[in-house]
């Protein structure tokens, strides 16, 4: 495969001239180590083989001799058995020329015949043992004559055993430094270079473009053919990954963009909040709305609740709730938006991993103005703009629960002669009638206190937070003296009213608005049977 190489860092050295190449190279490496074991091998080999051998050399030097007597043996006896020196000196002589015999001594009873030669004492040699053999009479095999002694020379016969030592080490070790540098050679070409090349393929190899390795010359079916193939599949499987990962990559990226465009400009509020109700990160829409600084460069801990105006803990309690459940929740926070009134958010929560939520907030300002305007058309009194029954109710069930240490007068008024301004002026008098009684009625009491129409010419005044019942009288005897008074109704002369009307007085939180209304009723009937244009208290 023809490859391209990869590019070096500056100041890197070429690698076929690095000496730490050399030093980690598979190939250096696996050929020192052979000729060192190798090397080793061989030393041992040639040691224990000098050993045997001169071990083997001088045991056949003993045979050797051995058998040199045995040869001489029946001369010698002559010798002994007729006393004679000079044939005993000539067997001696003889056995003398073998360089492995150092001394002869031939003897016939305790006369020595012969004696030639001179013991080995070269001081370091190994001594070998005196041969001695017996000799018998040529003609009495079974009588002995004398003895025939011999000295090997043992310098010379270790001289001999170390040279046929040596020499057979030295055959030894030729052939072990063959073997090892065939098995080197055969490593190298079969299995070294082949793998140093799939190593060096791998290493300029560019991954991403298609290339792969290549398969070493003639390794096409055995296990280093079978690893090139196995390299090539995982650098397709890798190349395939990288494809993939560039694809999913270039997806993520397209769709941060997307989101980024979203998180940036979306006219409703994006952000993350963890448990403990920190802002994490927020968009430009909620900054704007929340008075927040823009994300980047923001070191304060910003908490969403304190934000939102929630002093009652209910974004706590959506958060909980949420991430107990694992589900979106919702509610509308109320926010202080500086002179122009409340600023409504509907707050949407959904769990994440992590312990952190993801939150959507929309301006529901409209939607909750909206509801109010409905709410308050419902409650309200459309010719006199006065709370009617419904919205009185309601107030009146909060007035009583809201008491503390004080007291609540609730005030039925009725109106004394109206009928006959409807039958003798007409429903436009009478109507002008009723929206002047409403703002006399709004006159006399505090902006706090409630005041309703409850149909026809019936009026309630709800008096919150007194300090006693006298302030009712007082209350209750203004309204009857301003309601006496003339009325100018659009006609040819003022119209005369007045009122009768029924103070029901509570302090306890266990009254209920239909017992207060009750009681009041009683009274202001019992107001207008003692002569109308009057108050009465229930008992």
């Amino acid at each position: 495969m023809s490859t391209e190489p990869a590019p070096r860092p500056p100041g890197t050295p070429d690698a076929a001239h690095s000496p730490r190449r050399l030093q980690t190279s598979v190939v250096w490496r696996t050929m020192l180590l052979m000729l060192f074991f190798g090397g080793l091998v061989g030393v041992l080999v040639a040691l224990a083989s000098t050993v045997m051998v001169g071990r083997e050399e001088r045991e056949r030097m003993q045979r050797q001799l051995a058998e040199l007597m045995a040869t001489v043996e029946r001369t010698a006896s002559v010798a002994a058995f007729a006393r004679d020196e000079q044939l005993a000196n000539e067997v001696a002589q003889g056995l003398l020329l073998n360089d492995a015999v150092a001394r002869v001594v031939i003897t016939e009873a305790d006369h020595v015949l012969a004696s030639v030669g001179e013991a080995d004492t070269e001081a370091g040699v190994l001594r070998l043992p005196v041969l001695v053999r017996p000799l018998t009479s040529p003609f009495s095999p079974d009588q002995q004559v004398g003895e025939l002694r011999l000295w090997p020379a043992s310098s010379k016969i270790a001289q001999a055993a170390g040279s046929y030592s040596r020499f057979i080490a030295i055959i030894l070790l030729i052939e072990l430094v063959f073997v090892v540098l065939s098995v080197a050679w055969v490593v190298l070409n079969v299995f070294t270079r082949p793998v140093k090349k799939l190593s060096d393929d791998l290493h300029h190899l560019e991954i991403g473009v298609g290339k792969h390795v290549s398969v070493p010359t003639g390794h096409a079916g055995d296990e280093i053919g079978r690893l090139a193939g196995d390299v090539n599949a995982l650098i397709t499987r890798m190349d395939d990954l990288l494809a993939a990962e560039r694809d999913t990559r270039a997806q993520l990226e397209a769709s941060e963009r997307k989101f980024r465009l979203i998180f940036e400009s979306a006219e409703t509020g994006i952000f993350t909040v963890d448990n403990a109700g920190r802002l994490h990160d927020w968009n430009p829409w909620l900054a704007a709305k929340l008075r927040l600084p823009a994300r980047e460069g923001s070191d304060r801990s910003y908490a969403l609740g304190t934000l939102l105006g929630d002093a009652s803990s209910r974004l706590d309690t959506l958060m909980v709730r949420a991430l107990s459940d694992q589900r979106p929740t919702s509610a509308d926070f109320g926010v202080q938006y500086g002179e122009s009134g409340l600023l409504w958010l509907h707050v949407v929560l959904n769990p994440l991993p992590d312990g952190l939520l993801q939150g959507i907030a929309n301006d529901v300002t409209e939607r909750k103005r909206a509801e109010a305007s409905a709410l308050a058309m419902a409650e309200r009194d459309p010719l006199t703009g006065l709370l009617n029954r419904r919205g009185i109710e309601h107030r009146l069930s909060s007035a009583l629960e809201s008491l503390h240490g004080s007291g609540l007068a609730l005030m039925l008024v009725d109106l004394d002669g109206f009928k006959q301004v409807n039958d003798t002026q007409g429903h436009e008098a009478g109507d002008r009638v009723l929206s002047w009684v409403a703002r006399q009625l709004e006159a006399v009491v505090r902006r706090t206190d409630l005041v309703a129409r409850l149909g026809g010419d019936e009026f309630v005044v709800v008096l919150c937070a007194l300090e006693s019942p006298d302030t009712a009288r007082f209350i209750a005897a203004k309204i009857v003296s301003a309601l006496a008074r003339p009325i100018d109704a659009g006609g040819n002369q003022p119209v005369q009213i007045g009122a009768s009307v029924g103070i029901a007085y509570t302090d306890s939180r266990a009254d209920a608005p239909e017992a207060l209304m009750r009681r009041a009723d009683e009274a202001m009937y019992e107001a207008k049977r003692a002569g109308k244009s009057q108050y009465r208290f229930a008992s």
